[in-house]
């Protein structure tokens, strides 16, 4: 089982440089107290209910609990020392909701490292490649379910506009010279939004402007399955990229031209994603 076509989100990435940097390079090599060291956390087992301390950088594991259930908490409190600030505990729901998503998404990508992932031999079965993964990188099976479907979906959603050919006689539009929001709407789906969009950014913008503010209730020109063949080499947008105010989302250029070094013009915005970070600034959409 292989997906040559997975991308790594940013956090992924800045946790599988501090891993490398530290020469953890393979499933043992993932041991709590060297990560620990690597993050300049301090560690600590005891007979409490665990939890963590930003401030003092500190973690507390109930030493009682199973390894694998020990590991998974271990990395979502470390997620709290190192990129969140505050007592949750006095933090407002949007706030706090927001803190716990991306730590489970930490916790994810930190416990079970892609370019780990990639150099294995992972069964074809499903069921076998989530009992590998749990056994590997020693976490409970269904952590390792989330990971592995989590990948399968990146992967998918990656390989839908690269892995279209052109057909003979298929009817494409011209990409455009200046910047252009396509609506795709999927038939199977639900037609009151787009399933995707397409953006085409022109290189003026892409080099001066630091942001791309857009409106998914603005008329966009839609797009037909048939015609996305002139969008082939989209790169994906990531909800990390993505603000949204006042009804209008802002796309951080910023980071895109960072990440694809401007070698990049045509992007593919998934709806979950921009609902994703609607629902963390208190908006939602059905």
């Amino acid at each position: 089982m292989k997906f040559p076509s997975y991308y790594e989100t940013t956090l992924e990435q800045w946790i599988s440089d501090r891993y490398r940097l530290h020469h953890i390079l393979q499933p043992d090599d993932l041991d709590l107290d060297r990560i620990s060291e690597a993050f300049l956390v301090d560690l600590q087992y005891d007979l409490c209910p665990p939890f963590s301390d930003n401030e003092e950088r500190v973690i507390f594991l109930n030493k009682k609990d199973p390894y694998p259930i020990a590991r998974m908490v271990f990395f979502h409190e470390l997620c709290h020392v190192l990129r969140h600030a505050g007592d949750q505990r006095r933090m407002n729901k949007l706030f706090r909701d927001g803190q716990e998503a991306d730590a489970k998404a930490f916790m994810l990508y930190a416990s079970m490292p892609y370019y780990m992932i990639s150099r294995l031999d992972i069964p074809e079965n499903q069921s076998d490649a989530i009992y590998y993964l749990a056994k590997t990188f020693r976490v409970p099976p269904k952590l390792a379910k989330q990971r592995l479907l989590q990948i399968q979906r990146r992967e998918l959603q990656s390989t839908l506009m690269l892995s279209q050919t052109p057909i003979a006689g298929e009817v494409l539009i011209d990409v455009p010279a200046e910047t252009q929001i396509y609506a795709y709407y999927d038939p199977a789906g639900n037609l009151e939004y787009p399933s995707q969009l397409i953006l085409h950014i022109d290189e003026q913008t892409l080099h001066t402007c630091d942001e791309l503010q857009f409106s998914i209730d603005d008329s966009l020109a839609h797009i037909d399955e048939s015609e996305l063949q002139a969008f082939a080499n989209c790169q994906p947008v990531l909800s990390d990229d993505l603000d949204y105010k006042d009804g209008k989302f802002s796309l951080k250029l910023g980071q895109l031209t960072s990440r694809y070094r401007y070698a990049a013009q045509s992007f593919v915005i998934q709806m979950k994603e921009l609902k994703t970070v609607m629902e963390f600034h208190g908006a939602y959409c059905t």
